[in-house]
């Protein structure tokens, strides 16, 4: 899949190439696509948020007309399986959106842009800011959402302890009693 979806990312960024779209900006001493060029913005936009929602919501959308139209008298081993299947559609909609929530900044920025003709000097960091936590927030979120990948963090979080039964005191020594028959 990786070589795939090298060739994938190539192919679709090329256009940007070709407009001349990526330009040197010197403040941040790195190339990017600026807000003022808005066809390659578009493109970016579309690329990174647009066709990756589209493909998701497709997905969701015929897995969803399926599990409607199935029967039901179903079995009981069916019907778990669709809703772990659900579950995990709902778990893949909370990333998606806690994704899209983070990209709103930039969003806001750029409407800014567009309506007053001034770039705020700090758009570009704070852009790059929003991506970053957007990563680190798709980290925890899938730590904090599949179950099997949370409990390998807290087995390693979690050090063998001795803890004493209920009713015995710590610390002390048991005494044994000698008892006698007459």
């Amino acid at each position: 899949m990786p070589p795939i979806q090298f060739i994938l990312i190539c192919t679709l960024l090329c256009p940007i190439l070709v407009w001349h779209d990526i330009v040197y900006l010197p403040q941040q001493h790195y190339c990017y696509v600026t807000s003022m060029y808005s066809r390659g913005l578009l493109w970016v936009f579309f690329n990174a948020y647009g066709s990756p929602l589209l493909v998701l919501s497709f997905i969701y959308l015929r897995i969803t007309i399926f599990l409607h139209r199935q029967l039901n008298n179903q079995t009981l081993i069916v019907k778990q399986r669709q809703e772990r299947d659900v579950i995990v559609i709902q778990r893949i909609i909370i990333i998606v959106g806690l994704l899209m929530t983070l990209g709103i900044p930039a969003v806001a920025l750029l409407i800014m842009f567009y309506t007053t003709g001034e770039e705020y000097p700090l758009f570009s960091r704070i852009e790059w800011f929003f991506v970053s936590l957007s990563i680190l927030g798709l980290v925890l979120s899938l730590v904090i959402i599949t179950p099997q990948l949370k409990s390998i963090i807290l087995k390693t979080f979690q050090h063998n302890r001795v803890v004493p039964l209920a009713g015995t005191l710590t610390g002390s020594i048991p005494i044994r009693h000698k008892t006698t028959t007459s």
